[in-house]
C-alpha cells in the first residue's frame, strides 16, 4: 500500500468493493467533506452503516475504517470475500485491485 492521497471517488469505490458479496452503497457528505457507506445483505436489508469517513485522502485511515467494519460484520456471522487495500499507483487513477480468486 502507498500513502498516495485518495480522491473522494476512489475512497468511495474502495469501500463499495470491500464488502462483497454484500452490497455497499456510498454517499458523499458535501457539507463536511466526508463520505459514508451502508452495507446490505442479499435481501437488501441494512446490516451496518458508517455515517462518516473523514480523512478519506489518507489510504491508511480508509483501510482502517474498512477493515474494522469488515471485522465487525465477520464477528456477526457475515461471510465476506477476502479484501486487502490495493496499491495506488497513480493519484489521479482508480486504484489497481488485485483479483479475488
Amino acid at each position: 500500500m502507498t500513502t498516495t492521497p485518495l480522491s473522494l471517488d476512489n475512497a468511495m469505490q474502495l469501500a463499495s468493493e470491500a464488502f462483497l458479496p454484500c452490497g455497499c452503497v456510498t454517499s458523499a457528505n458535501a457539507e463536511d467533506d466526508s463520505f459514508g457507506f451502508t452495507v446490505m445483505n442479499g435481501k437488501g436489508e441494512e446490516i451496518t452503516r458508517v455515517a462518516q469517513v473523514r480523512d478519506y485522502a489518507d489510504p491508511l485511515r480508509v483501510a482502517q475504517v474498512i477493515e474494522q467494519t469488515r471485522q465487525e460484520l465477520i464477528d456477526k456471522g457475515c461471510t465476506l470475500e477476502p479484501w486487502t487495500m490495493p496499491f495506488i499507483t497513480d493519484a489521479s487513477a482508480i486504484p489497481e485491485t488485485t483479483p479475488n480468486y
